[in-house]
């Protein structure tokens, strides 16, 4: 059994990096718990992009620690190829956190608020910028990742589909699990691009998964923990963006937007997967649908819709039909984890 801290990072640095980002993800569900957003607006940008920056720093510091090239089947255990893609999307949600929290969106400007008198063509200009920049960053991720994937990976053994599994599972139960994180990777890239007063909470919401995996990988590699645990914290982590999103900040109300993003998720994973449509081709028409979706039809939400108790009663139900069909279809998914 190899032993948790080791010489490797001889300063403590990944260490304490690694300490202060376990602090900041408890504190910032808490804050969510609490304010109904991951970053109230009592918390300076300052601190609250330092934090974030965290996230960033912790998976480039563990580069000081080496790892093996080649993948080890016998487990989840972390490999240079995961580590690099570990840093690449780490980073893609830090960056676009922080671009949130500084307000630096076309769509955060005065003009568009309206605040400076903003025409419509300048709103239109500032939506269509938005897209442009947040749909470059996605496919500049992805193709980076590609890269990593072609020096260090397997086209075919992905890091997914391929990730050992508890032997008790059936094949059935294994291709339902690979599926549903498949899914949850499409509806990471979908929260990365978020837009609107609850951006910030779910650009950042991700990293969950994105960091608990390098973790438990390096606790299996360690001997501290089985399998079967890496895919209990796992799975867990992949799951709390959506029930973040529709219990703790939309709290069971549901927006017509969200509706909208509902079929996005659907559409990109069906596209990508179902019928091999490329990411140029799928994120072209998801990024600028997400970004419009969420600053144009809250407007006109606003303006067409009378709230009363009808229209207060059907989006409640909507919210919690759609989280019950969640719960059910996730417990049957994952329940087979807990055996």
């Amino acid at each position: 059994m190899a032993h948790l801290f080791t010489n490797h990072d001889k300063y403590h640095i990944h260490k304490t990096l690694g300490l202060l980002a376990f602090c900041n993800f408890i504190l910032r569900f808490y804050y969510a718990i609490a304010y109904g957003t991951s970053f109230p607006p009592f918390e300076s940008k300052a601190f609250s992009c330092s934090c974030v920056l965290i996230h960033a720093l912790l998976p480039i510091a563990s580069l000081s620690i080496p790892l093996p090239d080649k993948r080890n089947f016998a487990g989840p255990m972390i490999w240079k190829e995961f580590q690099l893609h570990s840093i690449l999307f780490s980073c893609r949600h830090v960056l676009l956190t922080v671009i949130t929290l500084l307000e630096l969106w076309p769509t955060q400007s005065l003009e568009f608020s309206g605040i400076s008198g903003g025409t419509k063509c300048r709103k239109e200009i500032a939506i269509m910028s938005e897209c442009v920049i947040k749909y470059l960053i996605i496919i500049g991720v992805i193709k980076v990742a590609a890269v990593i994937t072609e020096k260090y990976g397997d086209k075919e053994v992905r890091t997914t589909n391929a990730m050992p599994y508890p032997g008790y599972l059936t094949e059935y139960e294994k291709t339902r699990i690979k599926c549903e994180y498949a899914k949850k990777q499409f509806g990471a890239t979908i929260f990365a691009v978020f837009s609107g007063e609850l951006a910030s909470s779910l650009n950042f919401a991700p990293l969950y998964a994105i960091q608990s995996a390098p973790f438990m990988m390096t606790l299996v590699r360690k001997g501290k923990c089985e399998t079967v645990h890496y895919h209990r914290v796992y799975s867990a982590t992949l799951l709390y963006p959506l029930y973040l999103y529709h219990v703790i900040l939309r709290g069971f109300y549901s927006q017509f937007a969200d509706f909208v993003i509902c079929y996005i998720y659907i559409f990109s994973y069906t596209m990508r997967i179902k019928y091999s449509w490329n990411n140029m081709k799928m994120w072209a028409i998801a990024v600028p649908v997400i970004v419009m979706a969420l600053n144009i039809i809250p407007d006109i939400e606003k303006k067409i819709i009378v709230d009363n108790i009808i229209t207060s009663f059907l989006r409640y139900f909507c919210s919690i039909y759609l989280i019950y069909n969640e719960i059910i279809s996730d417990y049957c998914t994952y329940k087979p984890l807990t055996r």
